[in-house]
């Protein structure tokens, strides 16, 4: 597969945020790897409210697509991935990915519930919790960095 191929079929999901600036700097990780979509799932409090609209500034601009949706599971049943993978410090080691490919990244505290990753594979990305941002570009560089110049 070319890169522009590569790069179209991933797909990165933000799910979770709570912090405006986490969002915002996903969404720069994301956008900086040119992913051409971006997720944004069960958005809460001020990312919600701040953070959603300034990530659509930023991703119009790019001339990427934002979906914002209410969950993982609608994100699953739309956009219909070949896989779906749940970025964390344990799990199966991450691949190379054939396919439309989910990366979803938790941008809180908390852990992904087991009805969550019933939707794909848990992927370790690296053994150490390097926060939500790192993790999402650590994945990113492993899938897309040939493709950046």
């Amino acid at each position: 597969m070319d890169c522009q191929q590569i790069v179209n079929e991933i797909i990165p999901v933000i799910h979770n945020p709570a912090s405006v600036q986490k969002l915002l700097d996903a969404i720069k990780a994301s956008l900086g790897f040119g992913v051409k979509t971006i997720v944004i799932t069960k958005a809460v409090g001020s990312a919600a409210q701040q953070g959603v609209p300034e990530a659509f500034r930023l991703v119009l601009k790019s001339g990427a697509t934002l979906i914002v949706l209410p969950d993982i599971k609608d994100a699953v049943e739309l956009l219909k991935p070949d896989h779906v993978y749940f970025l964390g410090v344990k799990g199966e080691p991450m691949g190379d990915v054939k396919g439309r490919t989910l990366l979803v990244v938790q941008a809180s505290d908390q852990q992904f519930m087991p009805s969550e990753l019933n939707l794909g594979r848990q992927v370790k990305v690296i053994g150490r919790d390097v926060g939500s941002t790192a993790l999402l570009t650590l994945a990113l560089n492993k899938l897309l960095g040939i493709c950046i110049e």
